[in-house]
């Protein structure tokens, strides 16, 4: 719910009916959660909203003290004051996130299948679409899901949610609808987040499944070409394994056999790689060579 504080200051500072003093004490109060005190800014949050001048900033404060509660473990505390808070598709965005966040597939579902989310106010809708999206996905409703989560981007105002709901988006028709073109279309969009060799987790996961596809299907050039989009000397770690292992399935896809075993040690040699990183490193290239246990 983190995400949601950037965005929602926003509006509010663009709103003539939110005073300077709230804004100072919503500030003063986001700084308690990022230094990680909850309880603390779960009570100035709390009287905030008991002494808030407008709905706009009750339904704030109260959406900003659900997530500390929730960040507390107070899950029931949290549902509770998210249905405390006045404007009411607020509330019922803030309700389907902690649903969501906490596993609660099937009741988000059960509350808000029929909501006519379209027609709710723009800001609230991204969130809304990604949590029922995301729901009905873990659900296995393949066909809901990608109708939610094809709406989630447009209408979402952080710089998070678009990148996770082309990536389920693409999952969505891999996984539930068995259509690779959709999925590799989906995925394509969250590629675009990568930028300049940086992005978030979710976009790189998005070229690896897409990398994935086409190489299943036998497009090696193009899989390849999709992995040069990655700067890889650029890449430690988890990523800078785990794009070289894709290069090397692919070229062992090829037959090119000593290559992709030269491109798996190379694997093993990054830094930070994990212990788990290397042993299937080193199972791979023992497969390649066609040693066996």
């Amino acid at each position: 719910m983190l995400k949601i504080i950037v965005a929602l200051g926003i509006v509010l500072s663009c709103c003539a009916d939110v005073r300077a003093d709230y804004l100072s004490d919503r500030s003063a109060a986001l700084a308690l959660v990022q230094s990680g005190k909850n309880d603390e800014a779960l009570t100035m949050f709390t009287n905030m909203a008991g002494s808030a001048a407008s709905d706009l900033q009750k339904s704030d404060a109260l959406e900003q003290a659900a997530g500390c509660a929730n960040r507390l473990k107070q899950y029931d505390r949290a549902l509770e004051l998210a249905k405390a808070i006045p404007l009411q598709a607020v509330s019922k965005k803030c309700r389907m996130t902690l649903l969501c966040g906490n596993g609660k597939y099937s009741d988000l579902i059960a509350e808000f299948k029929t909501e006519d989310i379209d027609h709710w106010p723009e800001s609230t809708r991204g969130e809304a679409f990604f949590s029922r999206g995301t729901a009905f996905f873990q659900l296995k409703d393949g066909l809901a899901a990608e109708a939610d989560l094809k709406k989630a981007p447009a209408h979402s105002r952080d710089a998070h949610t678009p990148g996770q709901a082309w990536l389920m988006l693409g999952d969505t028709c891999r996984d539930l609808l068995k259509d690779d073109k959709k999925a590799l279309a989906a995925y394509a969009e969250g590629i675009k987040m990568v930028q300049g060799g940086i992005g978030h987790s979710y976009a790189l996961t998005a070229l690896l499944s897409a990398a994935d596809i086409l190489r299943k299907q036998g497009k090696y050039d193009e899989t390849l070409e999709l992995l040069g989009k990655i700067d890889l000397p650029k890449w430690g770690g988890y990523w800078g394994v785990t794009f070289r292992c894709a290069y090397g399935e692919t070229l062992a896809s090829q037959g090119k056999k000593a290559e992709a075993i030269a491109k798996f040690n190379e694997a093993l040699g990054v830094k930070d790689a994990t212990a788990a990183q290397k042993a299937a490193c080193e199972k791979r290239i023992k497969e390649l060579q066609g040693k066996t246990e």
